[in-house]
């Protein structure tokens, strides 16, 4: 219904919106571990405590959700069941069944992250989580969503759904902080997605193609690493085979290539060093020759530069 839903300036800012007005310093939040590394930076700020839970290659381990909403009983929950960032993993049915459950048992608040749920490769598009929910069931889920991964990440048009109580607080809450997003950008946004059906397939078509010319370069030039191919999303999660992901992003920015190390996803420091994301959101040639030159770069050993030089924003 209308009442449910708030427009945002993005996905982002939707996270913030809510954890502003249901966390205070010092809350648990239960979160993955690899996750999005903007959402775990604005828990930081907000001086939350993370408690992890694992996302393998495989996906989740719904004993290990159930068992961390009983003893910790985190004021909040956030994760990406849909093509999960950095994994790709997309979370099944019932697990999602299960894990409302637990939240409602522990009356933990979900915020269910659907940024990528429209990015489905190799599988039909995943329901609205929201919707595995019973009527009679806990009403503690908020899902967000944005334009950015489907469209352009230039326009910055977001939303949440929730309870339609909670969305009026939340919207007199933004009135103290930015009053409203654009109203050009959301006329935009409606356009868009009046034509959803005639922009969102080619779209889809292009990432295939983009993560087929990924997944053979690697294949070609490093053919030591190892991956998944995630049924959709915008990247893979490689394991380099040894700890060098970082000691490797900063080599490859003397040979003209940006990526970011593993750790930058883990909840805690030092985490993941085997793994690099590699996003394939760049034309096929591109993304050839950047494998190349991080295939030289290897080669060419550690780079000497400090590792400070750089602020690391990822999208």
């Amino acid at each position: 219904m209308p009442e449910q839903i708030l427009v945002t300036s993005g996905a982002q800012h939707a996270f913030t919106l809510v954890m502003a007005l249901l966390c205070r310093p010092g809350d648990r939040v239960m979160v993955e571990n690899p996750s999005y590394p903007n959402a775990l930076e604005a828990m930081r700020r907000a001086r939350l405590r993370t408690v992890s839970v694992p996302v393998t290659d495989t996906g989740w381990d719904i004993e290990i959700i159930e068992s961390t909403l009983r003893q910790v009983v985190p004021q909040l929950a956030y994760l990406i069941a849909d093509f999960q960032n950095p994994t790709g993993c997309l979370m099944p049915e019932h697990e999602r069944v299960r894990l409302l459950r637990a939240a409602g048992r522990s009356g933990t608040w979900l915020v269910i992250d659907e940024t990528l749920a429209d990015l489905a490769l190799d599988v039909p598009a995943p329901p609205p989580f929201a919707s595995h929910a019973t009527p009679s069931g806990p009403s503690q889920v908020i899902t967000i969503g944005s334009m950015s991964k489907t469209h352009w990440a230039g326009l910055r048009i977001g939303w949440l759904r929730a309870p339609a109580r909670l969305v009026t607080e939340l919207a007199g809450q933004r009135v103290a902080t930015d009053m409203g997003g654009s109203v050009l950008d959301q006329l935009l946004a409606l356009a868009l997605l009046a034509r959803a059906g005639e922009l969102v397939p080619p779209r889809l078509d292009q990432l295939r193609e983009q993560r087929a010319a990924l997944a053979a370069a690697l294949t070609e030039h490093l053919p030591q690493w190892r991956w998944q191919l995630p049924p959709g999303g915008l990247s893979l999660w490689v394991d380099l085979g040894e700890p060098i992901a970082s000691a490797l992003a900063e080599r490859a920015l003397d040979y003209g290539v940006r990526i970011e190390g593993g750790t930058y996803f883990a909840t805690d420091p030092g985490i993941f060093e085997q793994r690099l994301r590699i996003p394939y959101t760049t034309p096929a040639d591109t993304l050839r020759e950047a494998v190349r030159r991080m295939a030289t770069a290897l080669a060419d050993g550690p780079s000497p530069s400090s590792a400070a030089r750089r602020a690391h924003w990822v999208a």
